[in-house]
């Protein structure tokens, strides 16, 4: 038995919880236009047909791609940068420094 009324159950909120909507909305875009640029892509091969709905998708998946990656790497520079609250002239200072 584990005695919980001393301690939170979770210390913070979990890499989903923190998703917002946008994000999530994006992430499930990628997911879908690659299986339909990979579908209609494989129909234009074979048909010779719809080869500029499959390049669309084609289109899509690459912006949406590129929105994805951006999303996840600024995410973990915010997960990287210190938390400690840094004066903004010495902030200055030290970038003119540099």
């Amino acid at each position: 038995m584990t005695d919980t009324s001393t301690r939170p159950a979770r210390d913070t909120a979990t890499r989903w919880e923190r998703h917002s909507s946008l994000q999530t909305f994006a992430e499930l875009l990628l997911g879908l236009s690659f299986a339909a640029a990979v579908a209609f892509g494989g129909y234009a091969a074979v048909t010779g047909r719809m080869t500029v709905l499959s390049q669309g998708a084609g289109v899509v998946f690459l912006v949406t791609l590129t929105c994805v990656l951006v999303s996840w790497f600024r995410a973990v520079e915010r997960e990287e940068a210190p938390t400690a609250p840094v004066n903004p002239i010495a902030a200055v200072d030290a970038e003119y420094r540099r």
